[in-house]
């Protein structure tokens, strides 16, 4: 296996345990070492629960005990922190969004490029089984060309979030960015670079959108649009609508349906289930988005959600923000 790397935590939040301490536990090429947090008793507190030697309220303590770093702090803080991180050739793992806006996320890369350090943004669900079907049946030209794509995510807060989470200025953005830029990211990989935009929203000048929805082309001319609620529960699915069939992706639940014209079975069928939800489902995109980076990290692969991929997704929602319609920075690569 090679020697261990040795990981570390800033940010002991819901976010924490609820996703990222299962994907440690889960990979075996990373040993637990620090938990930073700007509260002293959390930090303690969850480095003591799960098994982290050691704890602090400094990330430069990070530096000295850590080989590789998960990111998990509020988004005005990605930038900074990751930046203080890559620099001194920490590998990070950064929550999504990458960032505020896209100078923060260039500070971010040229920060890993200075560092030598790879810099990998959790844009976890391209990891999950179901999405790599889809992008498999996708590439087989199953459905044609793609002409229209629908996406729908939205619910009610499902935990407690700090003040910097509703504060424009702290966040960067609301539903578009914390929730819609999922789907963001996926149509990009699925189907190709944003072109023109539409935005709506109901955010103010002191309060993140709580609704909002993107309407939208694609470099490649298809329509679509992204809705996206911390308010309402939505359809929790993404559509791809090509010239000879679709594809129905579960954004919450492993589920791919589909419909072609190029086979005899839809003769007798509107549309076939590729991928059926276990019960309960089972989510092992945080473990492969983490032993991905360790491969990175090792020269084994590739990041598949690096630095510049996490940009263009942050830069779509930061031109729904400021009313860009057209584009400003397309098929920008690595």
């Amino acid at each position: 296996m090679g020697d261990r790397l040795k990981l570390g935590v800033v940010g002991a939040g819901a976010v924490l345990e609820r996703y990222h301490i299962a994907a440690i536990n889960a990979v075996p090429e990373v040993v637990r070492t620090i938990v930073i947090d700007a509260d002293a008793d959390r930090a303690r507190r969850v480095a003591e629960r799960y098994n982290f030697p050691k704890w602090s309220t400094d990330v430069a303590a990070l530096v000295r005990q850590a080989d590789l770093a998960v990111v998990l702090v509020p988004n005005g803080l990605h930038a900074s922190v990751s930046c203080e991180l890559l620099g001194q050739g920490i590998h990070v793992l950064c929550e999504k969004p990458m960032a505020r806006n896209v100078d923060e996320c260039l500070t971010m890369i040229d920060a890993a490029r200075r560092g030598n350090a790879q810099l990998c943004i959790g844009h976890n669900r391209r990891f999950q089984q179901h999405m790599k079907l889809a992008k498999r049946l996708l590439a087989k030209g199953l459905i044609g060309d793609i002409v229209g794509v629908q996406a729908e995510e939205g619910s009610i807060h499902d935990w407690p979030r700090s003040p910097a989470y509703f504060d424009p200025v702290l966040s960067g953005g609301g539903a578009l960015l914390d929730v819609g830029i999922h789907a963001i990211d996926l149509i990009r990989w699925f189907a190709g670079e944003f072109d023109r935009i539409e935005y709506q929203g109901n955010g103010t000048a002191t309060t993140v959108e709580s609704d909002a929805k993107l309407s939208f082309s694609l470099a490649n001319g298809a329509k679509g649009s992204v809705a996206a609620s911390h308010t309402r529960g939505l359809s929790q699915k993404l559509t791809l609508i090509g010239s000879e069939g679709f594809l129905e992706i579960g954004l919450w639940y492993p589920h791919v349906g589909i419909r072609s014209a190029k086979g005899k079975a839809f003769q007798n069928f509107y549309r076939l289930d590729a991928a059926v939800p276990r019960r309960p489902p089972l989510d092992g995109s945080f473990v492969d988005q983490l032993r991905n980076l360790v491969a990175a990290v090792r020269g084994e692969l590739e990041v598949l959600v690096n630095g510049y991929e996490g940009m263009a997704a942050v830069e779509v929602v930061r031109r729904a923000y400021t009313g860009q319609a057209e584009p400003s920075m397309r098929n920008i690569k690595s």
